[in-house]
């Protein structure tokens, strides 16, 4: 079984140091919460238990790990007793490990999350996840803590909540704004003449401070820079 694991600096869990591509193993039965090696299925998952921007303002490591023993598993987090971390994966990597799981999740089971073209999809609660793989997707949360995402073209999120994460990668002219302290990702694709297929370019993470990357301010990525926009 794989999955994804979040880290203090320097691959450190709850004191125990991991290194990237090797195996740990405990004699233990595992059982979440308790003991074994903790881990989520699902990328974004991780980030209930480890926050992307800790008080000193550092974002974890991340890595995609897999299960060589029994899986003992509770809600979206599971625990083994033999387990091989992979190779750190920085902000970006995260963010399309994320998108190339609910990608897959939406191709096998489209009801959830929302793979439908132009959906509009709204949150005012606190810690919300809203998903969509669908073209022209309108994403938007005025609630803390959000985490928006969308894979589809020419997308549009709107981060209304303090500390909240939203990630377009789709083709197209995709568009974010948000609150100072959110962190906002976004993808450039080109065209591929040789292929007759649109390729990625660039893929940019960046916090909105306020002043490089502005609030409430809509933004695009062109010439792999984040570029003002009005809609």
């Amino acid at each position: 079984m794989k999955g994804f694991k979040a880290f203090d600096k320097g691959l450190v869990c709850r004191g125990y140091q991991y290194r990237e591509n090797e195996v740990f193993e405990e004699n233990v039965s595992p059982e979440v919460c308790s003991q074994g090696f903790h881990f989520c299925a699902d990328p974004m998952d991780v980030l209930e238990y480890y926050p992307l921007i800790d008080d000193n303002g550092n974002v974890p490591d991340f890595a995609e790990v897999e299960a060589l023993g029994p899986v003992h598993t509770e809600g979206n987090k599971s625990a083994t007793n033999k387990i091989k971390i992979g190779a750190k994966l920085g902000l970006p990597g995260f963010v399309k490990a994320s998108f190339d799981f609910l990608w897959e999740k939406c191709s096998s089971n489209p009801s959830e999350p929302d793979p439908g073209h132009r959906a509009q999809l709204a949150s005012s609660g606190d810690s919300a996840q809203l998903a969509s793989s669908g073209d022209s997707a309108r994403l938007a949360s005025s609630g803390h803590r959000a985490q928006l995402a969308s894979s589809g073209d020419s997308a549009q999120l709107d981060l209304q909540g303090s500390d909240s994460v939203g990630a377009a990668v789709g083709i197209g002219t995709n568009r974010i704004r948000g609150k100072v302290g959110s962190w906002i990702t976004l993808a450039e694709w080109v065209w591929d003449s040789e292929k007759d297929v649109y390729v990625p370019h660039c893929v940019k993470s960046a916090q909105i401070d306020g002043e490089i990357i502005k609030a409430d301010t809509w933004y695009t990525l062109k010439d792999s820079e984040f570029m003002e926009v009005d809609i």
